[in-house]
């Protein structure tokens, strides 16, 4: 590792994770269960620099395994003395929890993982004696009590960094950015394409991953959580409205005395106030200084996408405040509901890869037919179980193919020359220090993850070590022969024949963005609100990702993100304004623009579109001269704004319609 590349924090981790393998081990060879490397491997995986991340995974590992040993006895007694049955049964089940974990997200989806590569340690191990497999399994489960015993006793003892204080100074950074971020753009300063928004939301969704894992360290968890949830709301809406806003300010004149009411909205300190009333008091501000002041549709636009800026400033400070200091939000904490997209065609695919490659793998193995050949097929699986759902499968069959012959390399060092002269637990405790730092070095440098989770997960396995540790070089190389054989194989399959390729991930997220276009141009998208908000910058930072890996094939992958951000932005354009519509219909004056508007909205072409809406805006506006209730003027304000910003939006993306075939005509915009 170069100098200056060792990550904060790298010497407490690495000795926290010392000790808690040294105590892990040490208690099992005190209670001497079968196996006591085990729980070495145990804590090893639930190595985390955080409290909360490794209590999380804890947690999960717990009911993962569970879920394994049932499915393992399970499968056994079905299959036991059918072979081909059997594996079938394996193969369909790493499948199926590769599926489920690529749905879920952070350590839920590696319990989901977990639950099916168990399967391969215990049921595949002992696919030559199946009445084996109830006691594996128990003392599987042994090990792995005692390694998160072992974990959440060296954390509190050594006092481990607890994650909710990250994710609270990670939250008031962000807060401020997008304050800053807010308060430029009201004063006509700066511009925010599509890409660098969605990298400061991709980064403010990330925070969703802390939220999962403070939830076992903190008191009062639902309520600051939500909190955290809320601030997330408010800076994902901050960022969407500030994006609105400076589009607005740089195509437009719009009025002086309505940017200074606005700047001035914007400069007083957060108040939870609706959006809906502080449209109410900038107008009221308004009128009082220029009583015969009316609206133009761009003024209106502005004045409702400002008004959504700043109620959502309120947001923020609202949900800080409850994550920090438990302080209830109220009614807001309401919004507080976040989801993120489910991708079923990538989890599919995942399941396929999976079972291709394991499959693959069985078929390898029974015409070598040697006797430890299923060492290789379980390891085997357990690394394509675990590839599955990350980012680039292809990195972590790479990480296979380095890690674990570094792995073998290392513990036959150790074993021939080190362990032979060590006699007691603190002599072996020393062993294991260096070694220990190195894999936690690698674990925590993003580029060697990968090779540091194959490194050190699987270094205890592939020394053998146990109760009765044997030197014999010929059970050595027979064992890990079939160790390196699984990462060739796990290389292959990963890296060689199902490797990920970024245009088709992207490409997927293109459908799912598109058919989300579809429903709310026809009126039967989700309602607007931070569910909808959250999939679409979801979709997005998925999109942004798989477009990174692309930047050397010139603009091209800039270009079609941008077009994927603009189909996201029409998409929540129609929503918002489906809800102004909905609104108003519930006012008696506004009800017959608002049915017919909406009528025309969602069911005519684009062009009929581009040449009626005008209309409908003016007719709202002009309701706003009317001898008409305040809230109803505020609705028509709301609806004003809400038909203009899709008229605009429609001609930012005329082309991006035609290229995608998602003209109602195909030949509407040509």
């Amino acid at each position: 590792m170069p100098p200056g590349a060792f990550p904060p924090g790298w010497i407490s981790f690495s000795l926290r994770t010392w000790l808690a393998l040294v105590l892990a081990l040490a208690a099992a060879f005190w209670a001497q269960i079968d196996a006591p490397a085990g729980a070495g491997v145990s804590v090893m995986i639930l190595a985390q620099p955080f409290r909360g991340q490794a209590l999380s995974k804890a947690l999960y590992r717990l009911l993962g395994t569970a879920a394994g040993v049932v499915a393992s006895v399970l499968l056994a007694a079905a299959f036991g003395q059918d072979r081909p049955l059997f594996l079938g049964g394996v193969a369909l089940w790493l499948a199926f929890c590769a599926f489920i974990g690529t749905l879920e997200r952070d350590f839920r989806s590696y319990g989901a993982l977990l639950a099916g590569y168990t399967v391969a340690l215990v049921a595949l191990n002992n696919i030559d004696g199946p009445q084996n497999v109830f006691d594996v399994a128990m003392a599987r489960a042994s090990a792995i009590g005692i390694g998160v015993a072992s974990i959440a006793v060296v954390n509190s003892l050594t006092g481990a960094p607890q994650v909710w204080r990250k994710l609270v100074m990670s939250m008031d950074a962000l807060a401020q950015r997008i304050r800053m971020m807010g308060e430029a753009t009201l004063r006509g300063e700066g511009s925010h394409d599509g890409w660098e928004t969605t990298g400061l939301a991709a980064e403010i969704l990330s925070l969703l991953t802390q939220i999962s894992y403070a939830r076992l360290e903190i008191d009062r968890a639902r309520l600051r959580l939500a909190g955290g949830r809320l601030g997330i709301v408010g800076m994902l809406s901050v960022l969407t409205a500030s994006r609105a806003v400076s589009m607005i300010l740089a195509r437009h004149e719009i009025s002086d005395l309505v940017q200074r009411h606005v700047r001035l909205w914007h400069a007083r300190p957060a108040v939870q106030i609706a959006r809906e009333d502080i449209l109410r008091a900038l107008m009221r501000d308004i009128v009082q200084e220029k009583p015969d002041y009316v609206p133009s549709a761009h003024d209106a636009y502005f004045l409702e996408r400002s008004a959504t800026l700043i109620s959502n400033n309120a947001h923020i400070e609202a949900g800080m405040n409850t994550l920090r200091d438990a302080v209830p939000a109220g009614d807001a904490l309401r919004l507080a509901q976040l989801s993120r997209e489910l991708d079923y065609t990538t989890a599919l695919i995942n399941a396929g890869r999976v079972l291709i490659g394991f499959s693959l793998a069985a078929a390898f193995c029974i015409v070598v037919g040697q006797p430890d050949d299923h060492t290789a097929l379980s390891q085997t699986a357990l690394t394509l179980t675990l590839a599955s759902t990350a980012v680039d499968t292809a990195q972590f069959g790479m990480g296979a193919m380095i890690g674990i012959p570094m792995a073998v390399l290392v513990a036959m060092w150790l074993n021939f020359w080190i362990l032979p002269h060590v006699s007691d637990m603190l002599t072996l405790a020393v062993v294991f220090l260096p070694q220990t730092i190195f894999a936690c070095l690698l674990l925590m440098n993003a580029r060697t993850a990968t090779i540091g989770f194959n490194y050190g997960v699987f270094f205890l396995v592939i020394l053998g070590l146990g109760n009765h540790h044997s030197y014999d070089p010929m059970a050595f190389l027979t064992r890990n022969i079939f160790y390196l054989l699984s990462a060739v194989i796990s290389f292959v399959t990963l890296v060689l024949l199902l490797p990920p390729h970024p245009k088709r991930q992207r490409l997927r997220m293109a459908v799912l963005i598109g058919r989300d276009f579809e429903k709310q141009a026809a009126g039967r998208g989700d309602r607007v609100g931070p569910g909808l908000l959250s999939r679409k910058y979801d979709r997005l930072s998925q999109a942004l990702a798989w477009s990174r890996r692309m930047q050397g094939q010139g603009m091209a992958p800039r270009r079609v993100f941008d077009r994927l951000v603009g189909l996201e932005d029409f998409a929540s354009t129609l929503a918002r304004t489906r809800l102004y519509l909905d609104e108003a219909e519930n006012v008696a004056a506004l009800r017959p623009d608002a049915t017919q508007a909406r009528r025309v909205l969602f069911t005519a072409d684009f062009v009929r579109l581009q040449a009626e809406l005008p209309a409908y805006v003016q007719k709202f506006l002009h309701h706003m001269q009317a001898d008409l209730p305040e809230d109803a003027r505020i609705r028509a304000l709301t609806c004003a704004a809400g038909l203009q910003a899709v008229i605009e939006t429609l001609g930012r993306n005329r082309v991006i319609l035609r290229r995608y075939g998602l003209v109602r005509k195909r030949n509407a915009l040509s």
